[in-house]
């Protein structure tokens, strides 16, 4: 072949790769002035979140949200998958999702099998109320779900059965934990709703909106929800461990204009219901009541009281995030849903303060609102405690105390130690009830005042150690009138030793 033939070819075969190498990058070149010359200047390229349309995740997407992170050349993007944990948890370990958003008791669940791939950077939003279970009027105290011939229809792998565990765990349902004939599990909150307005069931666990809805059918009671503890249902932002090693900028950019957006909705509350309920189709009166019962968390209380992460002399500050993962973790092996606790104790293993810690020194802060500790009590007289609404006796280990006497034993101390963390952190609003019992047996009256020493000396131990309000706990002495109810299978040996024991009874205000 002659060399002036293989020349032209090769011309034409060079010619051919700078045309396609042109239209190649030419998307790039154009894409880049466009960012060069416009207000969308530097390039983070995008974040793809894995969540579902609970409202406590809007403002990841709010349209704030979007212009600010636009602006910083990062671009959100939110897959809604309609509350399938497993499915979303399967695709952030595959990579397909950059960081999720869901409740730490899912994470703790599901994440296991991924051997956790990422790490809470925030907490989002905690439940004060949008998820609750409505019962039959004939239904009006949770001792009385302890009954597995009840219907209790749920939404499965859920906030919902979350609530169920937790109630199950802390007022020691045992029938329900040991026999699941009472579980009736459909696909979502709505279903359970359907189920409601057939009257198909005994008691209904949903989440909002369909839970407003619930309670203004007829013959239907609101029986519990989450406005009635806190430190378990907290929503977490999760980002994959890669993507907080190799992308910092993107992931501070991302929380930076998070907060901000807080801040902008939360001083324009108009702005933000007309938002919403454009992206929710929900009508303006129902979002405005949802919203009250979900408290969103800031950048000052993400830092003070959940990170821990220290302040000025004199600020609040509470590794609230540390605790409600230890809570949760409780009562998921209590209720079997776990095996064991699979962070072995360690907590710190998904968490991640460095952008928080990073944040706080750009930016001038909130003061912190006040916490559940300050709740502040008023004293009651005997008759007055009488009158007291009971909620629940909550599951305890049996307190030890030293023989023939009234003082509590090592064992018996760290008993109380549990007690008092779970009274503090999840149930702070409840008057506390402290009752103790005896076993049958001899002189009644020496019974029932031996029982309310051994209960005088725990109230005594609370306030001492624990500092909890005196004006919150009312010690009395049952004796041996109220013996506990006998569990199915249980020997008359291991029933005779339960009867002397120190129950806690949650109560409150009959107008409550």
């Amino acid at each position: 072949m002659k060399k002036t033939t293989i020349g032209a070819i090769l011309l034409v075969i060079i010619g051919g790769l700078l045309v396609l190498t042109y239209s190649w990058i030419r998307p790039i070149l154009f894409e880049k002035n466009q960012r060069n010359t416009s207000d969308a200047s530097g390039k983070l390229g995008s974040l793809t979140i894995g969540g579902d349309n609970y409202l406590g995740y809007w403002f990841l997407t709010a349209p704030e949200m979007r212009k600010a992170c636009a602006r910083d050349g990062l671009q959100i993007q939110f897959e809604d998958d309609g509350g399938a944990y497993v499915d979303r948890l399967k695709a952030f370990a595959d990579r397909k999702l950059d960081a999720v958003v869901m409740p730490i008791s899912s994470y703790l669940i599901h994440g296991e099998a991924h051997k956790y791939p990422g790490v809470i950077v925030a907490a989002i939003s905690e439940s004060r109320g949008a998820d609750g279970l409505v019962s039959k009027n004939n239904i009006t105290q949770i001792s009385q779900l302890n009954d597995p011939n009840l219907k209790i229809v749920y939404t499965a792998d859920s906030p919902s059965s979350f609530l169920l565990d937790l109630t199950i765990a802390d007022f020691d349902l045992t029938q329900l934990a040991e026999d699941p004939r009472w579980r009736v599990e459909v696909g979502g909150s709505r279903d359970v709703l359907k189920k409601a307005e057939k009257g198909e069931g005994d008691v209904f666990v949903m989440w909002e909106p369909d839970l407003s809805k619930a309670k203004k059918l007829p013959g239907i009671h609101d029986l519990w929800g989450s406005d009635r503890f806190s430190g378990y249902i907290i929503d977490v932002l999760i980002v994959h461990r890669d993507v907080v090693q190799n992308r910092k900028e993107a992931v501070a950019t991302l929380l930076k204009h998070y907060f901000r957006t807080l801040k902008v909705y939360a001083n324009n509350r108009e702005k933000m219901l007309d938002e919403m309920g454009r992206s929710t189709d929900l009508k303006k009166s129902l979002l405005d009541e949802t919203v009250k019962k979900i408290e969103w968390y800031d950048l000052f209380e993400n830092a003070r009281l959940q990170f821990g992460l220290p302040g000025k002399t004199g600020e609040t500050v509470n590794d609230g995030l540390i605790s409600a993962i230890l809570a949760n973790t409780d009562v998921l092996v209590r209720t079997k849903r776990l095996s064991k606790d699979p962070l072995a104790g360690n907590p710190y293993l998904i968490t991640q303060s460095s952008f928080l810690e990073h944040l706080q020194g750009l930016e001038v802060t909130d003061p912190v609102k006040a916490s559940n500790a300050n709740i502040s009590f008023d004293p009651l007289s005997d008759e007055e405690w009488n009158q007291m609404r009971q909620v629940g006796v909550f599951r305890v280990e049996p307190i030890t105390f030293q023989s023939w006497n009234n003082l509590l034993t090592q064992d018996g101390k760290d008993t109380v130690d549990r007690i008092a963390t779970l009274l503090r952190n999840n149930y702070p609003q409840y008057r506390i009830l402290v009752r103790g019992h005896t076993a049958p047996g001899g002189d009644e009256n020496e019974n029932r005042k031996l029982s309310l020493e051994r209960a005088q000396s725990v109230v005594q131990y609370l306030k001492a150690v624990h500092e909890l309000d005196p004006h919150r706990m009312h010690a009395v002495g049952a004796g041996s009138a109220i013996p506990p109810e006998r569990k199915p299978g249980e020997s008359q040996r291991a029933y005779l030793y339960r009867q002397a024991r120190v129950e806690f009874v949650a109560l409150e205000g009959n107008n409550i």
